[in-house]
């Protein structure tokens, strides 16, 4: 078995999917933390990111700069580890997420938002 992220270098012909050795140890060292997210209810994870970038964009700026943080991390994490199997719509989709955390990030921390 392939690990997650992992593509078949033999069966890509497109070097640009295919998975970097930093990235396929990151994928290894992630399945435990994988297997665990995908054991818990549907709804946790979808769930927990929905407060976190409400708490993100309405808390006061203490508690608003690590809940982006953490969601920003956590969807890079995700994008990264699944980038080489992704058509150009979830990865245009992956980057569309990661810069509108960047954005509120930002946001919060100047005032704007």
């Amino acid at each position: 078995m392939r690990p997650v992220g992992a593509a078949n270098p033999k069966r890509s012909g497109n070097p640009a999917t295919r998975a970097s050795a930093t990235r396929v140890q990151v994928a290894e060292r992630s399945r435990g933390l994988l297997v665990r997210l995908s054991q818990l209810p549907p709804l946790v994870v979808p769930v927990a990111t929905l407060v976190l970038m409400l708490v993100g964009l309405l808390a006061p700026v203490y508690a608003a700069v690590p809940a982006l943080l953490l969601v920003g991390a956590f969807v890079t994490w995700l994008a990264y580890i699944s980038w080489p199997v992704l058509d150009s719509t979830g990865r245009l989709l992956r980057v569309v997420m990661i810069a509108a955390i960047t954005v509120a990030l930002i946001g919060r921390i100047s005032g704007w938002l």
